[in-house]
């Protein structure tokens, strides 16, 4: 699995390569977590993949830069914070849209069924629970 290269950042921000490699190896992992359908054999949407690490990568290679400013006049007081935070390789709509790119339609290994077993699949029958003698 290889989406990103260090070349594919350059048009964007200049990273030394080894970091930028370490950069694109841990947003791989952390995409693989999240949507593990991307490492498949025959996965077919391996652009939009790569634009989405690319936004995460340029977004964690900008964390902290930015300024903290302020400005006093007599009793008033003004701070503008430009600064950015990381807080997470991936924003939940990132995330989301990797989870997309897996075609889950109509429940994955994201949901889980609050109304039991499938009738086919219980050897109780349905609704074991409202059967006599069930507990």
């Amino acid at each position: 699995m290889a989406f990103l290269t260090p070349e594919d950042l350059t048009p964007f921000a200049t990273i030394d390569p080894a970091k930028a490699q370490a950069m694109i190896d841990d947003a791989e992992a952390m995409a693989e977590l999240v949507a593990p359908c991307i490492t498949a054999e025959g996965f077919a949407n391996d652009a939009a993949v790569k634009a989405i690490l690319r936004g995460a990568v340029i977004r964690w290679n900008d964390a902290g830069s930015g300024a903290l400013q302020s400005q006093t006049a007599g009793p008033f007081g003004q701070t503008y914070d430009t600064r950015q935070e990381r807080r997470g390789m991936f924003w939940p709509s990132e995330i989301e849209q990797l989870q997309n790119l897996c075609g889950t339609v109509g429940g994955s290994v994201y949901t889980v069924s609050m109304a039991g077993p499938d009738p086919d699949e219980s050897e109780l029958g349905w609704p074991y629970w409202c059967e006599p003698g069930w507990r």
